[in-house]
């Protein structure tokens, strides 16, 4: 059997993980992403109810899906915005 090595205790120095605030906009930003996730799943249904054959909800369901598309557009270009400013400012040189 292998034998529990002795003499490593905790290294010193070394504190608990820092807690920070969050930054403004991060919570607003989740649930802008929540919010997405909650309308991709209305239009899948509605899409599924159209793929069964209720051709009664078919414009509904065109509307939603550019809807979708456009939002999902949307978050993309601001987490683009997000990850070229994050780039900028790594790239600031004290």
């Amino acid at each position: 059997m292998i034998d529990k090595i002795s003499g490593i205790g905790a290294i010193g120095g070394i504190s608990s993980p820092v807690k920070t605030k969050s930054l403004p906009g991060v919570k607003d930003f989740a649930k802008v992403l929540d919010e997405l996730q909650s309308f991709e799943e209305k239009t899948n249904s509605i899409m599924k109810e159209v793929a069964a054959g209720n051709l009664d909800k078919l414009p509904e369901a065109i509307t939603m899906s550019s809807q979708l598309d456009l939002a999902v557009q949307m978050v993309i270009q601001v987490r683009n915005k997000l990850m070229a400013g994050f780039q900028e400012f790594m790239r600031i040189t004290m």
